[in-house]
């Protein structure tokens, strides 16, 4: 019995450690976009199509759901990076990996994004750069 609690507590701890690496990360489905949306940036990335458009939801819900501590409140956090995983990514607006990359070049060609590449198995990090409003 003692044996059991012990193998128990530690499968916990390690399943709490492992939560606390990947913090931003939540299991199960988004069906909503926290914080304030543009319209002008949501038709930027509507002009390159419906996987733009999953690409700008994805990122815009990353950044509501990991920026929502005390000392961002009532800030703007829409120009702030998030890292960009594959299988998130994949499980909230179906996007994959190849489309994923594709699209982060054409995007950052027509600078509506920025990405900067960390290497080999490493996540990408991206932000939204577009304007929220149009500039004469």
């Amino acid at each position: 019995m003692i044996k059991s609690k012990y193998i128990l507590n530690n499968y916990r701890a390690k399943k709490q450690k492992l939560y606390q690496r990947f913090e931003g990360n939540y299991e199960g489905d988004i069906h909503y976009t926290k914080g304030p949306l543009s319209i002008f940036q949501f038709n930027q990335f509507a002009e390159h199509g419906l996987l733009a458009v999953r690409l700008f939801h994805y990122i815009r819900t990353k950044q509501g759901l990991v920026y929502h501590g005390l000392e961002f409140k009532g800030k703007d956090t829409s120009h702030l990076p998030v890292y960009l995983d594959n299988k998130n990514l994949y499980e909230w607006s179906g996007l994959h990996q190849p489309d994923k990359w594709k699209l982060l070049k054409k995007l950052k060609k027509e600078k509506l994004i920025d990405y900067k590449k960390r290497g080999s198995g490493k996540l990408p990090v991206v932000r939204i750069v577009c304007n929220k409003k149009k500039l004469n």
